[in-house]
């Protein structure tokens, strides 16, 4: 039979140990509310930003840099992600505007680099004008898809991603200029 030291251990080490990690994750949930409040879809800002460690700040200008670092990890998954769609498509339409998706992704993973080495020198003016030139490259991929009304994007669902990926950072750069 069990001690009741060893039934009351079993109860409370739990709980002390998912208490430790609540507050610490509670800390940074009001700025993340913030941002992502502005963002184009809340939850997946959350869950982004709550998803890398370096997410987890109550510093602005640091979840800036964070930010975009998580949507250069993202960003490559999402590439591949577009790289194994194309190899299901054979209409030679669609491939080409895949193949132009997939050289606009390659540029927008530059943009993203670029913008946070600018973020750790805080010029925002310069990480601003890399992140709309990645939102730029994106519209430039769906556009292809859009000129022909009745045919669907198969990769609009990673475009998506990417634009609110880049939603995330433009609102932190909106907000830190605003400030």
């Amino acid at each position: 039979m069990a001690s009741p030291i060893s039934c009351l251990s079993i109860l409370i080490i739990p709980l002390l140990v998912t208490s430790l990690f609540y507050d610490v994750s509670n800390a940074d949930r009001p700025l993340l509310e913030k941002v992502c409040k502005k963002t184009m879809d809340h939850d997946f800002c959350m869950s982004i930003l709550l998803s890398d460690q370096d997410g987890h700040t109550n510093v602005l200008y640091i979840l800036g840099i964070a930010s975009t670092s998580i949507s250069l990890k993202i960003i490559s998954d999402v590439s591949d992600e577009i790289e194994n769609v194309l190899i299901g498509v054979t209409d030679p339409v669609d491939r080409n505007r895949i193949s132009n998706c997939i050289t606009g992704t390659d540029d927008i993973y530059k943009k993203m680099q670029l913008a946070r080495n600018v973020a750790g020198t805080q010029s925002y003016a310069e990480e601003a004008s890399l992140l709309t030139a990645a939102q730029l490259k994106i519209t430039e991929c769906n556009n292809q898809f859009e000129s022909h009304p009745k045919h669907v994007s198969p990769i609009s669902n990673h475009t998506s991603k990417l634009m609110k990926l880049i939603s995330i950072s433009s609102v932190i750069i909106s907000m830190i200029t605003s400030s």
